[in-house]
């Protein structure tokens, strides 16, 4: 059901954008087929891109670490 509306709204758009001649009529019929065959895949890819992204980026916070300003270094006491 989703699917179907989804493929409607597209479908809209892409009439607006190609015209309602040969060309915007071929790629209104092969959206549904490129998007059933191809959504899947770009999504997965996506979401992993985005995953390793942060996990780079958790791993990079982790490695920098920075103290306040204020804080000095103690000197040992004198024994």
């Amino acid at each position: 059901m989703l699917r179907t509306v989804a493929t409607a709204l597209a479908g809209r758009q892409a009439m607006k954008l190609f015209g309602q001649g040969a060309l915007g009529k071929a790629a209104v019929a092969a959206l549904p087929f490129v998007a059933a065959r191809g959504l899947g895949p770009l999504g997965a890819a996506l979401t992993a891109g985005y995953v390793g992204k942060k996990l780079y980026e958790r791993r990079q916070a982790n490695k920098l670490r920075t103290y306040p300003a204020t804080a000095t270094p103690a000197q040992p006491p004198a024994a």
